[in-house]
């Protein structure tokens, strides 16, 4: 059974690295526009300076939100081995 992506090389190994790799372009492309425009709103609005940016050190809290959202791009740019792994009839380990 084939799924619905594009096949674009003769091995699927490649076309799976090639769509990890789309996806996470997509998230850096996301990630630096959000950025940008947040830094340039601080700015404008003289909320900080980048160096305050720099020299920030996240609480327990922040850290743990950051850990939430680097597990959930992880899970978007490995879905495609995510979805092999299934297809194949394996059971990914879960820590």
């Amino acid at each position: 059974m084939q799924s619905g992506r594009p096949r674009f090389f003769d091995d699927p190994v490649n076309d799976q690295l090639l769509a990890m790799i789309a996806a996470l372009l997509g998230e850096v492309c996301v990630l630096r526009e959000r950025l940008d425009t947040v830094e340039r709103l601080a700015e404008q609005r003289g909320l900080w300076r980048r160096e305050d940016i720099e020299n920030y050190e996240p609480d327990a809290a922040a850290g743990q939100a950051r850990d939430e959202l680097r597990k959930g791009a992880l899970a978007r740019v490995f879905s495609v081995l995510n979805e092999e792994i299934a297809r194949l009839g394996y059971e990914a380990r879960k820590e």
